[in-house]
């Protein structure tokens, strides 16, 4: 079988040509070609499928055991533009080690580092929410904000996803956030190397900024051994400290020694069957509506830290003025505890963590008269309610921080982002500051207040 391979930086691609069968398909990647990976340090491989006629479901099996293969050795796999035939089978393999996009612009958003996408991308009807949320959650910490559409007619100009996924087995734990809690999604059996697998800064970030309840979806879980335990529990201590809230949904107790479940029980982990059955719970409630949160004692602003301040203060200036058509005025930074109006009822706010080359949390607070000219622009319309707030409060705030994010890495300083956290009422933020410091700096917008924070 004709193949083409082509090695860069961080990646190599093989467009393999003609008939895959089981014959054949050991030529596209050797033992040699993974040797060479290795030795080149490669982070993503990809395979064209645009010049394969046909495949067999024998040639895909093995083909993913070679992706397999590749995810033990922290190398991601892609596969992409398969015809029909070939999609089928990919997308009904029960446990596939590779991601697959439509076509070449979606691989290339996705795994080459140096590429960035200048229009709008926009995801479009996926039912699978899982996927879906994948899908968003890796073009976030790539500093993309996608839109989510039910129709392509809502496109004017951009870059359409509709037929791509997510592995459903990941070299990382994945995770999202959907109506104010975190879920992680996990899968197969877990054992040692979920320390490995799990984003622990991650997990820690979305901590500091605010979140009160993660839950850990577990309904693919056929198990797990004392070690992820072990690694579990560590996590629940953390949760504690800041006063959230761990469940545990759909793990089928019976694949796990009763001891092991009293121990992440013991850690504070409560279980339930299913994400509804924890939703009606007292407990959920309970944590959502608590406001006894602990915050452990923030790290210094170091001098190296004040230096890229002003990547951080452009791109929020540059982006709200774009967003509104208004000029700043700015104030100088100042290094303060910070101190929050809580009797301000017309501010809303968002929190966002990053970690990486640097660590930390990124804080804005604004009027909601600002927020509303912001909303013409995300939204086509001034929000019409408290959801729709909500929503593009988000939206803006994965704006800002992914260009801070490009920003930086223009300097070889490169970080990883949570997901937003969003306050509708700025007593809520009060918990995540409280006996903080941070470098505070106040732009006004036609003379509406914007204030921005960062803190460690």
């Amino acid at each position: 079988m004709p193949v083409v391979r082509i090695f860069g930086a961080k990646r190599v691609y093989y467009r393999p040509q003609g008939f895959l069968d089981s014959q054949t398909v050991n030529k596209i990647i050797t033992h040699a070609d993974i040797s060479l990976m290795e030795q080149k340090k490669i982070k993503y491989v990809s395979i064209d499928f645009s010049k394969i006629i046909s495949a067999n479901k024998n040639a895909i099996r093995f083909l993913n055991e070679i992706c397999k293969v590749l995810y033990k050795k922290n190398i991601e796999s892609c596969m992409f533009n398969a015809n029909t035939n070939v999609l089928n089978i990919l997308s009904n393999l029960k446990d596939c080690y590779f991601n697959y996009f439509e076509n070449k612009e979606v691989e290339k958003v996705f795994c080459d580092d140096d590429f960035r996408y200048e229009k709008d991308i926009y995801i479009c009807c996926i039912k699978d929410e899982q996927n879906k949320n994948m899908l968003i959650y890796n073009l976030i910490k790539k500093g993309y904000s996608p839109k989510v559409i039910d129709s392509e007619s809502e496109v004017q100009d951009g870059l359409i996803i509709k037929n791509s996924f997510i592995s459903k087995i990941s070299n990382k734990v994945g995770a999202v956030v959907k109506n104010g809690i975190v879920y992680f999604f996990f899968d197969g059996f877990l054992d040692a190397n979920l320390h490995s697998m799990f984003d622990l800064e991650y997990f820690r970030r979305n901590l500091l900024i605010g979140f009160k309840v993660f839950i850990f979806d577990m309904n693919k879980v056929k198990g797990m051994n004392v070690h992820a335990v072990r690694f579990l529990s560590k996590l629940g201590v953390e949760a504690a400290e800041y006063g959230a809230l761990l469940a545990i949904i759909g793990l089928e107790k019976n694949y796990v020694r009763l001891v092991l479940i009293k121990e992440l029980e013991d850690m504070g982990y409560v279980f339930f069957a299913s994400e509804t059955d924890f939703l009606n719970s007292p407990i959920y409630k309970e944590a959502v509506n608590s406001s006894e949160m602990i915050y452990k004692r923030s790290k210094n602003i170091t001098k190296d830290y004040v230096k890229l301040l002003p990547f951080f203060v452009n791109a929020t200036i540059s982006t709200v003025e774009l967003m509104t058509g208004v000029k700043a005025k700015k104030e100088p930074p100042n290094i303060k505890e910070v101190n929050i109006d809580t009797n301000r009822n017309d501010w809303v706010a968002s929190s966002i963590g990053f970690y990486g080359d640097l660590d930390g949390a990124l804080i804005l607070i604004f009027t909601e008269k600002l927020s509303k000219r912001i909303s013409k622009i995300l939204l086509g319309e001034e929000f019409k309610n408290k959801e729709k707030l909500v929503d593009m409060i988000g939206e803006f705030a994965n704006i800002i921080v992914g260009n801070v994010k490009i920003e930086l890495s223009k300097h070889d300083v490169k970080i990883n982002l949570t997901l937003p956290k969003v306050f509708d009422k700025v007593q809520d933020l009060q918990n995540i500051v409280v006996n903080r410091k941070g470098i505070e700096v106040k732009f006004y917008f036609e003379g509406e207040e914007f204030y921005f924070y960062l803190i460690r």
